[in-house]
């Protein structure tokens, strides 16, 4: 069954790429295709692009061609939960009941990812591992994810892992034949893989 019309979705693209010496990595091409493209095109076999927004602080100008909401963090020195609560506030105004994070360096998400993780709370396994941002959260929790970040001095609160246990995710396990669907792009020799990855896909059809 396809989601429904109150899913809505937020790329996470607020990392530095420190280890890829500081590039964007949606930005990066994958045979041609940049890895937001492909995420993007997987994301809209089940959504419509109006329900799908990036959560970035870099330059607006670097993903003009896009054409989706930017969303801007609010709270500083949080990690990814920053862009998870950015992404929730834009979800509530979208009168969205789920928001589906995926990271932005993510680009084998399964075309059913949406459907796959509604309803929420639920999280992605794939080899025996939790992808803690792959995951679907009800936007209900919003004040709650609030709550938790207001204890600056906790820095245990950062992480994603967490904050999910509060609210009693499922796992929904992937499998990761031929491939991982939530190998993500971290170093130069992961994005010589996903290079692979994508070449061998195309030879499918």
């Amino acid at each position: 069954m396809p989601p429904s019309s109150s899913v809505a979705a937020v790329i996470l693209a607020g990392g530095h790429g420190t280890r890829m010496g500081g590039c964007e990595k949606p930005l990066l091409s994958l045979q041609g295709t940049p890895v937001l493209s492909v995420i993007l095109r997987a994301l809209q076999c089940s959504l419509p692009a109006s329900s799908i927004a990036l959560s970035t602080n870099s330059p607006a100008s670097l993903y003009t061609a896009w054409k989706l909401p930017l969303l801007r963090d609010d709270t500083t020195d949080t990690g990814p939960l920053s862009g998870l609560l950015a992404g929730l506030k834009w979800a509530r105004q979208s009168g969205a009941d789920t928001l589906v994070t995926i990271p932005g360096d993510t680009p084998f998400i399964p075309d059913t990812l949406t459907s796959d993780l509604t309803p929420a709370p639920a999280v992605a396994i794939s080899d025996g591992q939790r992808h803690h941002l792959v995951a679907s959260w009800p936007v209900s929790c919003v004040e709650n994810l609030q709550n938790w970040l207001s204890d600056k001095e906790n820095k245990h609160k950062r992480r994603v892992r967490l904050f999910a246990d509060t609210l009693g995710m499922k796992e929904i396990s992937f499998s990761a034949s031929p491939y991982d669907p939530f190998f993500n792009i971290n170093t130069p020799d992961d994005y010589a893989t996903a290079c692979q990855i994508m070449q061998s896909i195309k030879n499918d059809f």
